[in-house]
């Protein structure tokens, strides 16, 4: 999984909107980032549809959040920008793997299970107002608890439900 360029813009214009917690001009940020108004406003158009940010219209106008921060995690916006987090297609297509069973696999599944967990815990509130060893801490914990949780229970990895959102 690479994440592209647009997925980049989408989660620092949150980042952006969050720090400023004000309506911001759609030039004020392309400005920031470097980027053409035409591009923003593509990224910007998906985010106000999905019902993350407003458009204020007029002198006063922009753009600003209407989510909290800490209710968007950066899961969300890959989904929304991107369509998935898979790191692999074996892992979303049955039978998909050339060889059976698939040695790989299990190992494949347990990583996409810890970069799911990872994206749904991690919030742009959290990158904006927390340092990153706390964060960093806390999403350590909720991995730890849930990957014990699995083992406990004797769960192979193949077979084991997803983490929970939060």
């Amino acid at each position: 999984m690479q994440i592209n360029r647009t997925t980049d813009y989408a989660l620092r214009i949150l980042i952006c909107l969050g720090r400023e917690n004000r309506m911001v001009s759609s030039s004020e940020i392309a400005n920031t980032m470097r980027i053409s108004q035409r591009y923003l406003l593509s990224i910007v158009r998906r985010l106000k549809d999905q019902g993350y940010i407003r458009v204020g219209f007029g002198p006063d106008g922009g753009y600003s959040l209407i989510k909290p921060l800490n209710m968007i995690s950066l899961y969300d916006i890959i989904i929304l920008m991107e369509g998935t987090v898979t790191i692999l297609r074996c892992l979303t297509q049955e039978n998909h793997c050339e060889e059976t069973p698939c040695v790989l696999h299990d190992g494949y599944s347990f990583l996409q299970d810890i970069i799911e967990c990872y994206l749904r815990n991690l919030t742009i509130d959290m990158l904006i107002n927390q340092s990153m060893d706390t964060w960093q801490k806390t999403i350590i914990e909720k991995l730890n608890k849930v990957m014990g949780q699995n083992q406990e229970a004797g769960i192979p990895s193949s077979k084991r439900t997803k983490y929970p959102l939060r």
